[in-house]
């Protein structure tokens, strides 16, 4: 099938990276077979009490949306001076914005989550991986889009390399770290390392802050680390790297981003779950999907140290997200 070079997309920025890089997957996704230039648009919200004014209106009063309304709701920069091809967002502070900006050019666009109790109506189509009720402008893909493709690029990799990668989250979305936690994630990390002779690639994020990391810190021995990143005190973007490098990742699972970000590096992963957890049910019902397609092992950090990693337990053939993607546009929207 021949490319088919399209207009700019305009990929519409909440200013959180696990959004954004959703946007920019599907943005990526696209490039090959509907070559664009992806424009990055800032809508940063005015205030979060706005929220259900912005629904009712979207909902009831379409026709009242315009770039003054916009205006009103979100703090804009400048828009680009050529008109998009499609519109992408992914967070719920961006749907005003996609509906509105889709209506004002007069073209299709693309929202990556749950509608928020928005029209699904005012979306040309929806990416999810759990089902939502009746729309027909929903497509299901088995992971969410990512600005991250590790697979192909670790198949030249020759054997193991004898290091797990560690992605630490923090409380959040449901999920609550208490010392005790870290305390046994830690001894686990030691465990695991003396016991099955490999190093770990670790590195903090923003949302572990820097009381936890000092705690972790203080009890992990430096010789069971290969390379260890402490985001409080000397952030740097590693997870790519780190997920080439690995040969299992672990990551805590207060977040779906990060959760998805290491099943497409094509490895096992294993999920780590605090005693203190209330996920949201759409997070649940992603979740439970990645473990029974063999995607993940979901375990507690107190039964961390017991564990003993086996790769049949895992899936072999990974879903081709980008296909997916590309296949379900070019229904709906191009």
């Amino acid at each position: 099938m021949n490319n088919q070079k399209i207009g700019p997309v305009w990929v519409l920025s909440d200013g959180l990276p696990g959004h954004v890089n959703q946007s920019i997957g599907i943005s990526m996704a696209l490039d090959e077979r509907f070559p664009h230039e992806p424009i990055i648009v800032p809508v940063i919200l005015r205030h979060k009490l706005l929220r259900p004014l912005m629904r009712l209106l979207a909902n009831s009063c379409p026709a009242l949306i315009s770039r003054f309304t916009l205006s009103i709701f979100y703090r804009l920069a400048p828009f680009p001076n050529i008109k998009p091809s499609l519109i992408i967002s992914a967070g719920g502070n961006t749907l005003f914005a996609n509906a509105a900006m889709a209506r004002i050019y007069g073209i299709s666009n693309i929202f990556s989550g749950t509608s928020k109790g928005y029209r699904h109506s005012l979306v040309r189509l929806i990416f999810t991986v759990s089902p939502l009720p009746n729309p027909l402008n929903n497509v299901v893909l088995d992971l969410p889009p990512a600005n991250i493709n590790t697979g192909k690029e670790d198949a030249k990799r020759k054997g193991p390399t004898g290091v797990y990668a560690l992605l630490i989250g923090g409380n959040g979305a449901g999920y609550q770290y208490q010392e005790s936690d870290w305390r046994l994630l830690a001894i686990a990390l030691q465990d695991i390392s003396r016991r099955d002779g490999i190093r770990w690639l670790l590195t903090t994020s923003r949302r572990t802050g820097e009381k936890d990391e000092r705690l972790l810190n203080s009890i992990l021995a430096d010789e069971c680390c290969e390379q260890a990143v402490w985001y409080a005190s000397k952030p740097a973007k590693v997870v790519r790297q780190f997920l080439l490098e690995c040969d299992a990742v672990f990551c805590t699972e207060d977040s779906l981003t990060m959760v998805s970000e290491a099943i497409y590096a094509q490895k096992p992963v294993v999920t780590l779950q605090p005693d203190v957890m209330h996920p949201e049910q759409n997070d649940v019902a992603a979740l439970e999907k990645y473990a029974e397609r063999a995607f993940i092992q979901r375990i507690k950090i107190s039964e961390l140290s017991q564990f003993v990693l086996s790769k049949q337990d895992f899936c072999e053939n990974y879903p081709n997200i980008q296909a997916q993607i590309v296949q379900a546009v070019e229904e709906h929207c191009l």
